[in-house]
């Protein structure tokens, strides 16, 4: 959906509310927790953060906010089983328009990844002593910050 940026506050009026990203990207980001971990037996995770942050760029003077959340695993991902974890990461982030793929650092025991969409949609995944991987959506109004719904009477 494509609104005029001369009016931000229009366009995150225009997409569904941060609440309902919020839960879209826990869900997908335990998902693919999962899968990486079930790849690597005996890795497990949890979720260090699960915040948000304000907006930049063309929202930063909206009241709009971006989903935050950041898993930590309980060691690496080893390098035989990077390019399956690497591949269920691009195909889950590619689900929350994250859809171009940065290779910040691709050497052996060492690999992050970076996937970014529009509005400022960032997927990070990366391993070394651990394994870490964190979301930013784009930005959303809050539930709270949405005009009433108009009722007929």
């Amino acid at each position: 959906m494509t609104t005029s940026m001369s009016d931000p506050e229009a366009t995150l009026r225009s997409k569904p509310p941060f609440e309902a990203a919020q839960e879209q990207y826990r869900n997908a980001l335990r998902d693919m927790a999962d899968r990486v971990a079930a790849l690597v037996p005996g890795l497990t995770w949890q979720i260090k953060e699960d915040s948000w942050r304000g907006c930049g760029g063309a929202y930063a003077r909206t009241s709009g906010v971006q989903v935050y959340v950041y898993i930590v695993f309980g060691g690496p991902v080893p390098d035989d089983k990077w390019a399956p974890a690497l591949a269920i990461v691009k195909d889950g982030a590619a689900r929350l328009g994250a859809t171009n793929m940065t290779t910040l650092v691709d050497n052996p025991g060492d690999h992050d990844v970076m996937f970014g969409g529009d509005d400022g949609i960032e997927i990070e995944f990366g391993t070394k002593a651990n394994t870490i991987l964190s979301a930013k959506s784009d930005c959303r109004l809050r539930q709270a910050d949405l005009p009433a719904p108009r009722t007929g009477t």
